[in-house]
């Protein structure tokens, strides 16, 4: 085992436990999941340039993985649950604005919700703004704009910035057999100063229910 690959661990090990995660993607259209239907995602990222490497003048990637369920609340919301990259839990509550949740036609809807993050350092507190349109079962663009923030609860913790932005995707299929490819553009001020600028931009991919089945039918 070579200095220079201890090095290069030790280096994404430091950046691995410094960052944590927060949920950067949203894999999902403004309408609600209807009630008595539940709904499982995993959403996959990276965000290019994420960590800047000093010593060795090199910039790194993140990656993350986030699952989640969604399970129909009302005729006018539903509720989910997410698990960032296995370093936190975060509950969400969904609701349309222009109607229930199955209406017809392009949705607009709230979501708002909080959880724990980067291992129990940090409380999390997010709000977004979701608007779709008419759905079908091939291809239904959605977008909308986004704003997190961590509090330390940690007394170790450090104090953030808060993360603005918005995404633009689309779900080719449907809720429980589908796929979104989806992008993200956030205004992120790293207080570790992980990153030298502060725009980060967020390709992800959520995978929707059973994809094989929508495949293969």
């Amino acid at each position: 085992m070579t200095f220079k690959f201890v090095a290069r661990a030790g280096i994404a090990v430091s950046i691995l436990c410094a960052a944590g995660c927060i949920p950067l993607t949203l894999g999902s259209t403004a309408k609600p999941v209807p009630v008595g239907t539940i709904v499982h995602s995993t959403s996959a990222y990276f965000v290019p340039n994420s960590f800047d490497d000093s010593i060795n003048h090199r910039s790194y990637p993140r990656y993350g993985v986030d699952y989640e369920v969604r399970f129909g609340f009302d005729d006018h919301s539903d509720i989910g649950v997410r698990i960032p990259s296995a370093s936190g839990i975060v509950a969400n509550y969904k609701r349309r604005l222009n109607g229930v949740s199955e209406a017809p036609g392009p949705a607009t809807s709230i979501m708002v919700g909080g959880g724990i993050v980067n291992w129990g350092e940090h409380a999390h507190l997010e709000a977004t703004l979701i608007t779709s349109a008419a759905e079908n079962d091939r291809f239904t663009p959605y977008g909308g704009l986004r704003a997190m923030q961590v509090i330390p609860i940690d007394r170790g913790a450090v104090h953030d910035s808060p993360t603005l932005g918005g995404f633009l995707g689309a779900r080719i299929g449907t809720l429980t057999a589908g796929i979104s490819p989806e992008i993200g553009i956030f205004y992120d001020h790293s207080a570790l100063h992980l990153h030298k600028g502060n725009i980060l931009f967020v390709p992800a991919i959520t995978v929707h229910g059973d994809v094989a089945r929508w495949l293969y039918p």
